[in-house]
């Protein structure tokens, strides 16, 4: 087991541990089984959630005190609604490993959430499950490879949706002007015409 300490600089903070604890698989040379997380602090959870939204810590107090708020009227609700949240979240977090690989997308980090700070907090990091040979290494596991491989084939459908759209928009715009000073060249005529009546 290894204990880490982890300072929170605000009242309420979201750090991501996943470094850690992909550093605590390699030195533990875990190949298969489970890394588990767990935190002795009353008013701190530990999540899986995404990596690749800079909004992401704003968003998730917005909406988490909105639904239970640090104030309930001109009462302050003290430890208790940072202990609630941290009960809800909870305190212990399990992921998989396979072939030395946390069993994670590209896009989910492990977090370290605290609803109470600032201060000193600590984590501990344990496992279960086989180690590698001596001289085996980590490697990505193959059900990993397949979901990036159709995550991969989906964005680029997804740009390529993009590009047909801009295109076809820029098509439209080019029939729009083009019409237009076509129309303009009648009018133009047609007022000509007119005159010489």
């Amino acid at each position: 087991m290894k204990t880490n300490k982890i300072e929170i600089t605000s009242s309420e903070q979201l750090i991501d541990i996943t470094a850690s604890v992909r550093e605590y698989v390699d030195q533990s040379r875990l190949k298969d089984g489970f890394v588990q997380i767990q935190i002795p602090e009353r008013t701190a959870a530990v999540i899986i959630s995404i990596n690749d939204d800079w909004r992401l810590q704003r968003e998730f107090f917005d909406k988490l005190n909105h639904l239970m708020p640090k104030y309930d009227g001109m009462k302050f609700t003290g430890w208790t609604t940072a202990c609630v949240k941290a009960t809800i979240f909870g305190p212990s977090l399990q992921v998989m490993v396979h072939n030395g690989t946390l069993m994670l997308d590209k896009n989910q980090s492990i977090y370290f959430v605290e609803f109470q700070g600032p201060g000193e907090r600590q984590y501990f990091i344990s496992s279960s499950g086989t180690t590698l040979a001596v001289n085996e290494e980590a490697s990505m596991p193959e059900e990993l490879v397949l979901i990036f491989e159709k995550r991969k084939a989906y964005e680029d459908e997804q740009e390529q949706i993009k590009e047909d759209m801009r295109n076809e928009w820029r098509l439209q715009e080019e029939n729009r002007l083009k019409q237009g000073a076509e129309n303009k060249e009648e009018t133009v005529a047609d007022n000509g015409a007119e005159r010489k009546q």
